[in-house]
């Protein structure tokens, strides 16, 4: 798997941000490939000293939210970054995925909350769960 080598980290101190690129030569198959292989990593919910930033990221979401991304993995949307820069609360993780969701939209996860938006300056659709006062969304 190449995925981490897809992983531009633009994290800055206290501020955590990955983006997720993919390669030139990676064809859409490859790319669709690669994110069922992220979707395998983000069913495992061990802790890895190891893991890149980005999964160490990605596995602090709660299980319900992140069930939901491992649905659109599996439904083929990919990703386009996670990032944990305080906002909207401090401790939030924010993951963005390339395209509207599918799976997700349909049917959430219990917890998780689905809405559409359509706001250019922010995002398209939103899911959220919250933990305590702390907020993490995927959006598209």
């Amino acid at each position: 798997m190449e995925t981490d080598s897809a992983w531009k980290d633009n994290s800055d101190g206290d501020l955590l941000q990955y983006d997720f690129s993919r390669p030139s030569h990676w064809t859409s198959e490859r790319a669709a490939a690669e994110h069922a292989e992220i979707a395998v990593l983000l069913e495992r919910a061990e802790s890895d000293a190891g893991a890149s930033g980005w999964l160490q990221l990605a596995r602090r979401l709660p299980g319900a939210l992140r069930a939901a991304l491992i649905a659109e993995l599996r439904a083929g949307n990919q990703l386009a970054g996670i990032g944990s820069t305080g906002w909207p609360n401090d401790g939030s993780i924010v993951v963005n995925m390339r395209e509207r969701f599918s799976a997700a939209r349909r049917a959430p996860p219990p917890g998780v909350v689905w809405r559409e938006l359509n706001d250019p300056h922010y995002a398209r659709e939103e899911l959220s769960q919250k933990v305590g006062s702390v907020e993490f969304l995927v959006l598209t």
